[in-house]
């Protein structure tokens, strides 16, 4: 009888230590990630970026830590680029906003320019975007963060922990659904 209260002690005690343990481990510190570099490769961690949004706020790439990143690269005077633009809130609506982020980087407007503030409103009161943050890129932003662009729009997909999955060329609504889906039923390791 002993034996069997001794045990059943122990498995509480080590279950409470488990509890304690996870919900005292250290959060997501963006500006101080948990791994030594950064590539943009499929299976390593992009590197963190800070760009401006339509709104005029600050946007990091690792605010989104803990949620699938759906990182789109667009050109206003891209057709297919529209079109996904205008998937947008229904995508983050059918994943939920809690679960996915999805992130459009303007990298020209209209006239093969830098985007500016205005560029980035009027893309996201066109398209009905009111869900996701519309970034204000360019081509020396490209440049320096690495991330290979061979047409319009491209898509690169990150999964919770902020690992590069994998990326798309072109618009594919039934793509990105495959890709979210399969990041999403990963187990979400917590942040």
């Amino acid at each position: 009888m002993k034996k069997k209260y001794l045990v059943r002690l122990i498995i509480l005690a080590l279950l409470m230590c488990a509890f304690l343990l996870s919900s005292c481990a250290p959060k997501f510190n963006p500006a101080n990630p948990p791994w030594d570099n950064c590539y943009v490769s499929i299976g390593e961690h992009p590197c963190d970026f800070v760009l401006k949004d339509q709104d005029g706020n600050d946007v990091r790439l690792y605010d989104y830590y803990g949620k699938v990143i759906v990182l789109d690269f667009s050109t206003m005077w891209c057709g297919p680029c529209q079109m996904a633009a205008r998937s947008i809130d229904a995508t983050i609506k059918k994943y939920g906003e809690e679960n996915v982020a999805y992130v459009t980087i303007m990298i020209e407007n209209s006239y093969g320019k830098n985007p500016d503030m205005r560029d980035l409103q009027n893309w996201a009161k066109q398209n009905g975007i009111t869900l996701g943050p519309v970034l204000g890129g360019s081509q020396d932003f490209l440049a320096t963060s690495d991330f290979t662009i061979v047409g319009w729009p491209t898509f690169f997909f990150i999964d919770r922990e902020m690992v590069l999955h994998s990326s798309l060329i072109g618009y594919s609504g039934s793509l990105i659904d495959q890709n979210l889906i399969k990041l999403l039923e990963e187990p979400d390791t917590g942040n």
